[in-house]
This record gives structure tokens, C-alpha cells and sequence, in this order.
């Protein structure tokens, strides 16, 4: 029994213990708002037999490819504290208007600065982008593929973007 006690007493010894620290940093809130000025991916009015691949260039409208006359991309205003923050949105949008559809795909642009769109580079998703004095700026156009013979009607699709800090 003496020797039973003895060995006992070695394995409760042979315990060794650690520990980590736990930390979390705290930082304010991240918003992602649509402008209120550019708040619509519209690619005008165009026809049911478009020739080639329509695009609404998000940089600038100098780019733009058989849309309408009267165009807009959609701007989102990240907000938050300084550093990382990944960005996500659909890979595409299903535009409808009845029981007629087709598929656009948007095209990012991001830049720090308001007024550098025009050099805002692309942002895909899952990317990470990083906000400067509290903000990055987003702006949204697409594609469409060349419609051919296409149903005429307003066609409607929702476009769905988050953040969140890295």
C-alpha cells in the first residue's frame, strides 16, 4: 500500500499548468451607407437587340459601353476606424422585370478620397481595403451581356454589399 501512496504522490507532481492572455480591441462602429446622391446602378435605356456587351464603367462614365444616355453607378461610404477591412458583395445580380431576366455583373472601384474615383482601383470581394481618416469610398457599375432579341421591360435587381474589420 506504502509503495501504491508513493507512486501517487509522483503523478500529482508531474501536473504542469499554463495560460494565455485574452484580448479584444474595441474600436467604433464600421457603416457602410449608400450615398445619397449616387444611391443606383442604372444603365439607362437601351435596346432589346444591343449589339455587344453593355458596361457602366465605375470610374468613369468615358468608359462606358452601349448604355443609355442618362447613366449612374451606386457609392458606398465605408466609416470606422482606421486600418483593414474586408469587403463582400455578390458576384452577380439577377436583373428581372415578369418572368424575363438576365444576369448583370457588377464591377468595384475603391480609393480613400471622394474625389479619386476616376483612379480608384478594382475591389474584389473578399478583398481587404483600408480605411483612411475614417473612410473609404466604393462605387459600383457592371456589365450586362449583349442582349439579343431581349423582352422589353424595366428590368430590377438588387445589388447586396457588406464590411467587416479585419
Amino acid at each position: 500500500m506504502a509503495f501504491f501512496m508513493v507512486g501517487l504522490s509522483q503523478v500529482a507532481s508531474a501536473q504542469k499548468a499554463s495560460s494565455a492572455t485574452a484580448t479584444a480591441e474595441v474600436l467604433q462602429d464600421l457603416t457602410i451607407t449608400l450615398d445619397g446622391t449616387l444611391n443606383a446602378i442604372n444603365f439607362g435605356r437601351v435596346s432589346s437587340s444591343t449589339p455587344g456587351i453593355i458596361r457602366l464603367d465605375p470610374n468613369t462614365s468615358a468608359n462606358d459601353a452601349n448604355t443609355g444616355s442618362v447613366t449612374n453607378v451606386a457609392r458606398f461610404d465605408l466609416s470606422g476606424a482606421n486600418g483593414g477591412v474586408t469587403v463582400f458583395y455578390d458576384a452577380s445580380v439577377t436583373m428581372t422585370a415578369g418572368a424575363n431576366n438576365f444576369v448583370m455583373t457588377p464591377l468595384v472601384v475603391g480609393n480613400v478620397s471622394t474625389a479619386n474615383r476616376a483612379i480608384a482601383a478594382p475591389v474584389a470581394s473578399g478583398s481587404t481595403v483600408t480605411l483612411a481618416s475614417n473612410a473609404f469610398f466604393l462605387w459600383v457599375g457592371g456589365t450586362i451581356p449583349q442582349l439579343t432579341s431581349q423582352p422589353v421591360g424595366t428590368y430590377i435587381g438588387t445589388f447586396n454589399i457588406s464590411a467587416e474589420y479585419n
